[in-house]
């Protein structure tokens, strides 16, 4: 597995240093990697925590079920103890209604280290209404033709999402549903939440990242890695944030802070 890792142990952009990656996947949902395949790419590259991160239940075809998650854990504790770096065992959770619901329950995230939170396209609604203005919520921004109403429902999601829920982290804003990027990072700063600049998906793009800048959110730079080789390597992420401007004490993951998280004060 090491061998067929490349690139800097722990690399290096804009002058950040990023110590977590807190968005990856495993087989336990559609990553082609064990939980110890990303602890020890993660540990290869020179970080000192990673996040498992799979998707969530209502996610049909790659979801996690809860019945899975002691496995989970066992492997999470087993990897840390065998490579001595920090693994907080997580979800990436659905965004399913438009006020705000996300498929974990209130046990469900007391047994997680970190919550994390975004809209899926395949994610199943709870409700018709729901399926109507989400699906064609979808179809208009990847088009790039939201409506200014269509953009404020978004983001109205969201915020209730972060109104509702201890979410730590927003995963890829802005990929598949256009939103406020302002109104949003207002609220994330209001309650803890931080935005994540995502390799994988190359969102929030540089305007997007203003915004969020300008709202006093804070940023975590992510892989949202599929393969082990993917994890802690960020370029789209450091390159925007160093154009962006984001100074490294509003990346909760960087620098020598320690990582504060909403779900666990």
């Amino acid at each position: 597995m090491t061998e067929e890792l490349d690139g800097e142990k722990g690399e290096k952009g804009g002058g950040y240093k990023i110590f977590a990656d807190l968005h990856t996947h495993t087989t336990y949902s559609h990553g082609t990697g064990s939980v110890e395949d990303n602890v020890r790419a993660a540990k290869f590259r020179g970080l000192s925590l990673v996040a498992i991160t799979d998707h969530g239940i209502r996610h049909p075809l790659v979801g996690v079920r809860r019945e899975k998650f002691p496995a989970m854990r066992r492997d999470a504790e087993a990897a840390e103890k065998k490579f001595g770096i920090e693994v907080r065992l997580g979800i990436e959770a659905n965004i399913f209604g438009m006020s705000g619901e996300i498929d974990l329950s209130e046990k469900d995230i007391s047994e997680l280290d970190i919550v994390l939170a975004g809209f899926h396209a395949s994610a199943r609604p709870q409700r018709a209404s729901d399926a109507f203005l989400f699906q064609a919520n979808l179809l208009a921004g990847r088009l790039g033709r939201s409506s200014k109403e269509q953009i404020a429902r978004n983001t109205r999601a969201y915020i209730n999402c972060i109104k509702r829920f201890p979410v730590d982290v927003i995963t890829h804003p802005g990929f598949w549903l256009q939103l406020d990027c302002f109104e949003l990072g207002k609220a994330c700063a209001d309650y803890g939440t931080y935005i994540e600049i995502s390799s994988r998906h190359r969102v929030p793009d540089i305007r997007g990242i203003e915004e969020y800048l300008k709202s006093g959110a804070m940023f975590v730079i992510n892989s949202d890695a599929h393969k082990p080789e993917k994890v802690g390597t960020w370029e789209y992420a450091l390159e925007a944030a160093r154009q962006a401007g984001i100074p490294e004490e509003r990346i909760a993951n960087a620098g020598e802070k320690p990582l504060a998280l909403r779900s666990h004060k």
